[in-house]
């Protein structure tokens, strides 16, 4: 082939295809180079719309809560909330409960004016324990309901059954028939003149209860009680004449120095226990001061 001379129509021709060429080539690259410049410089002033982010199920929760819970509402008791009222507890008679076949034995019994507080040691297997009302005698499944002076009732698989006090024959109960007693106005009005009188001054209990002291070969074994100047108050406690009283808050009158310490502390007293033997059994007499 033959080379081309500077001066033929041919180099001519390419060198000015290959200059339009690289013009062509050079205002595309400019106009390139000015596009991205102008998206560069106006890309912060143009606002796009910001979408807000909502987790997959956050359509579903709000439908959720537009419904209303009926559930709830019904049990957040608005308007308060019914309950029956409950029965009072009826003690078993005495009648209705035949001998028991337990093999438990009441070795002694403390009665108070408050049958609830009532207490009963019994011995089951050579063991013996105190028991209070509503309590589980230990080895069985009896619940101690009722305690009498000379027996107990205990409630075996629900049904009430007597337990005599060791030594005792199992016999029909002799019930104690009193009177129903009238307080009459003038005897309230007593009653409460007396207790102004203790609230003032507590040892003016000792004015309408009397204190005697008893002795056997030279030891204090008590002090008999008996009505004071007016038997309003002595009658009122659940005492009766000839009760000997043995303690008193917890002291044992059959201490000598118990007397002393009483008196000492009976400007503080509240109230005073009383333990009193009758008929050869313990009892407790509760006296608000």
């Amino acid at each position: 082939m033959k080379p081309l001379s500077s001066g033929s129509p041919a180099l001519q021709k390419l060198v000015a295809n290959q200059a339009r060429i690289s013009v062509l080539a050079t205002v595309t690259l400019l106009l390139f180079t000015a596009w991205i410049l102008g998206r560069l410089i106006w890309f912060p002033y143009q606002q796009s719309p910001l979408v807000k982010w909502q987790s997959p199920s956050s359509s579903a929760v709000q439908g959720a809560q537009t419904k209303l819970d009926l559930a709830n509402l019904h049990n957040s008791h608005l308007f308060g909330h019914y309950q029956v009222a409950k029965k009072p507890t009826v003690q078993p008679k005495l009648e209705d409960a035949p001998k028991s076949r337990l093999n438990i034995v009441v070795v002694g019994v403390v009665t108070s004016t408050n049958p609830q507080k009532n207490l009963a040691v019994i011995a089951k297997g050579g063991k013996q324990a105190t028991y209070g009302i509503d309590e589980v005698i230990e080895g069985t499944r009896a619940k101690l309901v009722q305690v009498q002076s000379d027996r107990v009732i205990v409630d075996n698989a629900g049904r009430n059954e007597t337990v005599m006090l060791e030594g005792l024959k199992f016999s029909s109960p002799v019930q104690k028939k009193r009177p129903a007693a009238t307080i009459s106005n003038q005897t309230k009005n007593k009653l409460a003149q007396i207790r102004a009188e203790i609230t003032r001054n507590p040892q003016q209990i000792f004015q309408y209860v009397r204190m005697s002291q008893i002795k056997r070969n030279e030891t204090i074994v008590g002090y008999r009680l008996s009505p004071g100047k007016s038997r309003e108050l002595f009658d009122a406690v659940g005492l009766e004449e000839g009760d000997v009283a043995t303690q008193l808050n917890g002291l044992d009158l059959r201490n000598s120095a118990a007397m002393g310490e009483i008196f000492n502390s009976l400007s503080e007293l509240t109230e005073l226990n009383l333990t009193v033997e009758r008929d050869g059994q313990p009892y407790d007499i509760y006296i608000e001061l």
